[in-house]
């Protein structure tokens, strides 16, 4: 399981989230702030199925599954997004850079207490 990076120390990215929490606006607030944030939080790069490079241009978050357990909360995510298959970018490279579709499901763990998440992917 890996922790989701920080934008820096003193910020937690989802504690805006936890704050929402038992409130229609949570999964609209943790969508707003995991897309985003999107590559540099979650590890859509580990989930890769057909490119080589993800993306998180088109980006797109949904909530499946969310659940209290404790001092945490536990949620689980689809994620569609896209990737590319990078070539050398020659003149006369024959590869194209095509968009690919993506998809992983993920679960996140959130500290209540002070909004600090690891993610796993599934």
């Amino acid at each position: 399981m890996d922790p989701i990076a920080q934008e820096s120390p003193s910020e937690k990215p989802l504690a805006s989230a936890v704050a929402a929490w038992g409130t229609p606006h949570f999964a609209p607030t943790l969508i707003d702030t995991l897309t985003r944030l999107g590559t540099r939080l979650l590890p859509l790069q580990k989930a890769l199925t057909h490119g080589s490079v993800a993306l998180d241009d088109d980006l797109m978050v949904r909530v499946l599954h969310t659940e209290a357990k404790g001092e945490h909360l536990l949620v689980r995510l689809s994620v569609q997004y896209t990737s590319i298959i990078t070539g050398c970018s020659c003149i006369d490279d024959p590869t194209p850079e095509n968009i690919l579709p993506e998809y992983c499901e993920l679960e996140l763990f959130i500290d209540r207490q002070n909004g600090a998440a690891k993610v796993e992917l599934l």
